[in-house]
């Protein structure tokens, strides 16, 4: 227990150390895999330093957010480490970006916001979804004790299911917190697109949808609100503040939402569902060709750390069809590195190298790839193009085979088999499969230079 706090305090303080101190952080939150920090004065940060540091699998500058990669489960206690020392320290830019004035729109800037938006929702989404998908499995194998036990898994579905009931209020309130704005309003307006009562009214000749538009609507209505509330705010008297703002700023807001916003996500759905049908599940030879695409290219978008981004249409593309077709696909890019890193193992005679590989691969193979990509592919070359081929062959089988998960996004590899759509466990285990040998017949052909001994 000692031994893993220490490894932690040593990676926090070589982050403190290198990002020019804690006087130099405007954000500083994590994802899954790692810590996301943007910095006041970008000079200070110090790349190479910060990649020798042992637990460090990778440093991405992301534009205006650099990204100390450090793994699975870590980087939360990580940047726990680091908000406690900011906070003790006075600093109140721990959690939530504080900037003096407003800057311009930046493509790059607005994804990390959707990732620090929907990042947080992801234990109780995979939480639940495990729960769904165990009782999917045991339904699967043993039908007879699940019948015999029904109450048991009837309460254990609603369980599973609670993450989704409160899902677009969790969205709400981290879009106005990422916007600095009031967390409660935000959840406010989130509930006020899916309160059950609106099928019932009609306004000026409109047909209002509880829930229609999903959560590109509550994207769209939270950061409509967001935005009029910080505007009205600047130009209310303090004296009323208090009692103007939030008024006014729900009401202006839910008239936008409900006339304009909503319909306007709701025909962004109708296309997206359109188009998911078209280029993956149809049953033509160009769904294949389009997973091999994706699958084959998504370990380029993981670079960046953009893959965040893609959050908000896996949710949507869940809500419409009720299974993510487009997540599976894209997790077989992390397959196809496992392949390629196989055979770099098998072939390499450089210690550290084979140390780093054998550490890498468990959570390679369970879906966590950034310790693989940033410590064994990226570093070969050759190895990262030989993932990349592997993936677009598990894509491809997996959009031949209609694969779905019950969540929307979460981790990948085999820690997925719980959650794939009823009865295709085995035709994901074939994609996995296909991904992992062609990645390591890729490898084999393209082969590597190995590293000198260290």
């Amino acid at each position: 227990m000692t031994s893993k706090i220490e490894h932690l305090e040593r990676i926090a303080d070589a982050i403190e150390e290198n990002i020019g101190g804690f006087g130099n952080v405007t954000t500083l939150i994590n994802c899954m895999t790692r810590v996301r920090i943007v910095l006041r004065d970008r000079s200070q940060f110090n790349h190479e330093a910060l990649r020798k540091v042992e637990g460090v699998k990778g440093v991405v500058d992301a534009g205006e957010q650099y990204q100390v990669i450090v793994g699975a489960g870590t980087a939360a206690k990580v940047a726990g480490v680091l908000n406690k020392r900011m906070q003790g320290a006075g600093n109140g830019a721990s959690s939530a970006a504080v900037d003096e004035a407003p800057k311009p729109f930046s493509v790059r800037r607005s994804l990390n916001t959707l990732a620090a938006i929907f990042v947080p929702t992801i234990p109780a989404l995979i939480g639940c979804g495990l729960v769904l998908g165990l009782v999917n499995m045991v339904k699967l194998i043993s039908p007879e004790f699940a019948a015999s036990h029904q109450d048991l898994f009837l309460l254990l579905t609603v369980i599973g299911k609670a993450v989704f009931t409160v899902l677009a209020v969790m969205i709400g309130m981290n879009t106005a917190k990422e916007l600095q704005a009031s967390p409660a309003i935000g959840a406010v307006m989130a509930a006020v697109l899916a309160a059950p009562d609106l099928a019932s009214i009609k306004l000026f000749g409109f047909s209002l949808m509880p829930g229609g538009g999903g959560i590109f609507a509550v994207l769209l209505v939270c950061v409509f609100a967001a935005k009029f509330e910080l505007w009205f705010r600047r130009h209310c008297k303090e004296s009323l503040d208090l009692i103007l703002t939030p008024t006014v700023t729900i009401l202006v807001s839910s008239l936008a939402a409900l006339l304009i916003l909503q319909p306007a996500a709701h025909a962004v759905n109708l296309w997206l569902g359109n188009l998911v049908s078209l280029a993956l599940l149809n049953h033509s030879a160009g769904s294949v060709v389009v997973g091999a695409v994706l699958g084959g290219s998504f370990l380029f978008l993981l670079l960046t750390g953009l893959h965040q981004g893609l959050i908000p249409i896996h949710a949507q593309i869940l809500e419409t069809f009720g299974l993510n077709y487009l997540f599976p696909i894209l997790s077989m890019g992390g397959m196809g590195q496992v392949g390629a890193a196989a055979y770099v193992y098998l072939k390499t005679r450089n210690p550290r190298l084979k140390k780093t590989v054998a550490g890498a691969l468990p959570v390679g193979i369970l879906g966590v790839g950034e310790p693989l990509l940033f410590g064994v592919s990226l570093p070969l070359g050759k190895p990262f193009i030989a993932g990349c081929i592997g993936g677009a062959a598990g894509g491809a089988v997996i959009a031949a085979c209609k694969v779905g998960i019950i969540i929307p996004f979460g981790t990948a590899g085999l820690s997925l088999l719980p959650l794939v759509g009823p009865g295709q466990i085995l035709a994901f285990l074939l994609a996995v499969l296909c991904a992992w040998c062609v990645g390591f017949i890729a490898a084999m052909i393209l082969g590597f230079t190995d590293p000198l001994e260290q």
